[in-house]
């Protein structure tokens, strides 16, 4: 009777079940538990809300600061495969993968949005910003006003930035409020296009000038838009540091007291005060200020290292500046113990450079401490 069962266990297998989407909730009061989620079919992402068909004829409707996160019952494979990749840390791969994704997904807007928005986001982090460039024009044109309208926007500047094309920056930021008015985007996007006109006018070396337009961001964006805000004010620190260090470390420390609640400014923050006391170390062959610089860039490596989606730019430089600071310690040292703990400490910072970001801008300086790591360390005594 038993073989009786097997084809029916097999049909019941057999059916189909159908995927649904998955939203979850942020909990917006601390005291209450967050709203339970909801499954359904998601009909519609843009740069404002989320709409979900829910079961029946009922839809609901979601703006994006209060949802968590999302489960796409019938996320294509292409795009998994591609998101894999990236976790691997091959991000050229999932690049490719990414823009091989979208060349299928041309009738499923918002999947396309998610394979352009990426591929753009991977080939940025490997500094192949033309590319990255066209991945986010391709969107624009596809989906204008696609769920990644802001990041998409600023991204594109930032690739204009980072390959040193002022001019592209500006017409990019001017196509950008130009779309964002005809999509009706709200306020906040247009101050944070204002903050990036400030770092078009960083990069010309208009400094006074970028300096006003950055304090004039800060206070538009004041603390309503605390993550705007911080941005800003780390420009008017950037600025500083070029003329007056003593001034600079000021304004970073009372950032990193200000926006405590901003992971990427903070990170920033400390970054840019190890960068302070570590000129200023190195300057006055102070090594308790150099000890204090290390500490500084330990901040953003151990409390203060990059969401996932996020920049990694200020943790890269605290792992290779702070590797940097370790190994002065270590060439400076009076005891082999602390040699051995700062050229130890030198090694590891490095390395986790090295291993996260093959393809970082701080590479070489990464492999040069490395190996003045591993020189001070040959000098420690192996019986002591």
């Amino acid at each position: 009777m038993k073989y009786l069962f097997i084809p029916v266990v097999v049909l019941v297998l057999a059916i189909p079940v159908s995927a649904k989407d998955r939203l979850s909730f942020k909990r917006v009061d601390k005291d209450k538990p967050a709203q339970k989620p909801v499954e359904g079919t998601i009909e519609k992402e843009d740069w404002k809300e989320v709409v979900i068909k829910l079961e029946g004829s009922a839809s609901g409707t979601y703006s994006w600061d209060k949802i968590d996160s999302i489960e796409y019952g019938d996320e294509p494979a292409g795009i998994k495969e591609a998101r894999g990749e990236y976790v691997k840390g091959n991000k050229e791969g999932a690049a490719a993968a990414f823009l091989k994704a979208a060349e299928g997904l041309k009738d499923k807007p918002i999947f396309l949005a998610h394979a352009l928005f990426n591929a753009g986001k991977c080939l940025a982090e490997v500094k192949k910003y033309d590319d990255a460039i066209k991945a986010y024009d391709d969107l624009a044109k596809a989906f204008s006003g696609n769920r990644f309208f802001k990041e998409m926007h600023y991204n594109k500047v930032s690739c204009y930035l980072a390959k040193g094309d002022r001019e592209g920056a500006r017409t990019a930021i001017k196509d950008a409020n130009e779309a964002a008015k005809k999509e009706s985007v709200e306020q906040p996007f247009q101050i944070l296009m204002s903050l990036l006109d400030a770092e078009v006018l960083e990069a010309d070396s208009k400094l006074p000038e970028a300096t006003g337009k950055f304090q004039a961001v800060a206070a538009q964006a004041g603390s309503k838009y605390p993550a705007i805000a911080g941005k800003a004010k780390l420009g008017v620190a950037r600025v500083q540091m070029q003329s007056n260090r003593t001034t600079a470390q000021g304004t970073y420390e009372s950032i990193t007291r200000e926006f405590k609640s901003q992971r990427a400014v903070m990170g920033e923050a400390f970054t840019g005060l190890g960068d302070c006391l570590l000129a200023q170390g190195e300057e006055k062959n102070d090594l308790d200020m150099i000890k204090r610089a290390a500490l500084q860039y330990e901040q953003t490596v151990v409390l203060y290292f990059p969401a996932e989606g996020q920049s990694s730019a200020a943790y890269e430089k605290a792992l290779t500046a702070g590797a940097g600071a370790y190994v002065t310690l270590a060439q400076k040292a009076t005891s082999d113990r602390a040699r051995e703990l700062y050229a130890t400490q030198a090694r590891s910072m490095a390395l986790t450079l090295l291993d996260q970001y093959p393809s970082s801008s701080y590479k070489q300086q990464a492999t040069d401490v490395r190996t003045k790591a591993d020189d001070e360390l040959a000098k420690v005594p192996k019986n002591k």
